[in-house]
């Protein structure tokens, strides 16, 4: 049965910084898993200001950005899962990969100093949950 790991990576920024991290997360996540029989997606998605991720970022961005206008910054999670054999996708592994990808995504961009959290689920089966329409 293959292990399921999900990165789920929320940044606060603009949307041509978003553009930069998003290719950021493609060449750690490429780099990281290209000698592992691992499949993996992406996709980013905009946070709901009333979200907690949104909130805890943007107060980061405020605090230290006194009198600023953040406009047009939101948050946005980049949000990744991983499918492979449990010896491919262990503990210290995916604690390297989120270690890699906080430090990365705060280089090359216009603001060094990115909020950003990230954070990791294991999961060892997959949920499916299947809808019928009932005609």
């Amino acid at each position: 049965m293959p292990r399921i790991s999900d990165v789920s990576l929320h940044v606060y920024v603009t949307p041509e910084t978003l553009e930069r991290i998003v290719e950021t997360v493609r060449a750690v996540v490429d780099d990281h898993l290209h000698d592992r029989d691992v499949f993996a997606w992406r996709f980013t998605l905009p946070v709901d200001p009333g979200e907690p991720a949104h909130v805890l970022l943007e107060t980061q961005w405020r605090v230290d950005h006194p009198g600023q206008d953040p406009d047009p910054r939101r948050t946005y999670e980049i949000a990744l899962s991983l499918v492979g054999a449990a010896r491919d996708l262990t503990a210290p592994s995916l604690a390297a990969l989120q270690r890699r990808l906080m430090i990365e995504t705060s280089c090359g961009t216009d603001d060094p100093d990115v909020p950003r959290t990230i954070s990791t689920q294991r999961r060892d089966s997959f949920d499916f949950e299947i809808e019928r329409e009932i005609l």
